[in-house]
């Protein structure tokens, strides 16, 4: 009976820590990311993504975010920006699918933007390998990740034991875990930015200036934010096995063909010609 009610309690606790297919919890993380702490989050990442990459090159955009933040993809310049959504929302999206099998053909989107989609989906290999089949050669990617080493990540651990909530269960993923597994995918890491200091913290009004905590540590750009935003280009590199073409030397030269004797000139073929065509004239 004790022993049941031990495997009882197990089973319950570590149900707690699972991470729940993104199908189910995209509606309440969405709900979540409207209240302060998510605003502050998202503004960050507004801020960020529009001062440093709003002008990468290419034509298609595609969003997977889980906040479904319609305003992050509104600061890129891409002429062609679409998003795919894991659940049924609002109707902006162009489809409805699950992020580690998307409907795009390989090699066609020129930048992606992860918004918590990574660490929020049940097996973040599987979508991370699924954005770098639909990225081009030479496109760009960017991950907005809730930090381990952050507040809001450290937080998780001791909420999940007490609430039963899809903010605080999501995989912890480290900055140099995500480059190691993007350096497999043909994937090179330009830059990380740290952000979103506070632990409390409130979107300010748009227009009004960044507080000074959170100011200062972006400039130093401290290891500790909630989030951090991974800027990667996919490089395609040659194989091994092709072989260099080099310009042979001729066996017998430049003045002789394979079979001996020299190449005539042009001028020579042209008097010998008139002289085949005057000798048949005059038989």
């Amino acid at each position: 009976m004790l022993s049941k009610s031990i495997k009882s309690l197990r089973k319950s606790v570590s149900k707690r820590f699972e991470i729940a297919d993104l199908a189910w919890s995209a509606g309440p993380l969405k709900g979540w990311f409207e209240s302060d702490f998510g605003a502050y989050i998202k503004a960050f990442e507004r801020r960020t993504m529009g001062a440093l990459y709003s002008q990468l090159p290419g034509y298609r955009l595609l969003s997977l975010g889980v906040p479904a933040d319609s305003q992050l993809a509104d600061n890129f310049a891409q002429l062609h920006r679409f998003s795919v959504y894991p659940a049924e929302s609002d109707g902006l999206h162009a489809a409805i699918c699950n992020y580690d099998q998307l409907p795009i053909p390989s090699g066609v989107v020129d930048v992606v933007l992860l918004q918590h989609s990574l660490e929020f989906s049940a097996s973040p290999k599987a979508v991370l390998a699924e954005v770098g089949r639909v990225v081009m050669p030479g496109g760009h990617l960017l991950l907005c990740v809730f930090n381990p080493y952050g507040f809001f990540g450290g937080l998780k651990w001791f909420m999940q034991l007490f609430f039963n909530r899809p903010q605080y269960r999501f995989h912890n993923l480290r900055c140099n875990r995500l480059s190691d597994w993007l350096s497999l995918l043909s994937f090179q890491v330009l830059d990380v930015h740290y952000g979103a200091f506070n632990p409390m913290g409130k979107a300010h009004p748009e227009g009004a200036d960044l507080a000074a905590w959170d100011d200062w540590c972006e400039r130093a750009n401290l290891p500790c934010g909630n989030v951090y935003i991974i800027h990667a280009v996919k490089r395609e590199r040659q194989g091994i096995g092709r072989r260099s073409v080099k310009w042979h030397r001729p066996a017998y030269g430049y003045s002789h063909r394979k079979t001996g004797g020299p190449i005539l000139s042009s001028n020579a073929i042209t008097q010998r010609y008139k002289s085949s065509e005057e000798s048949h004239a005059a038989r």
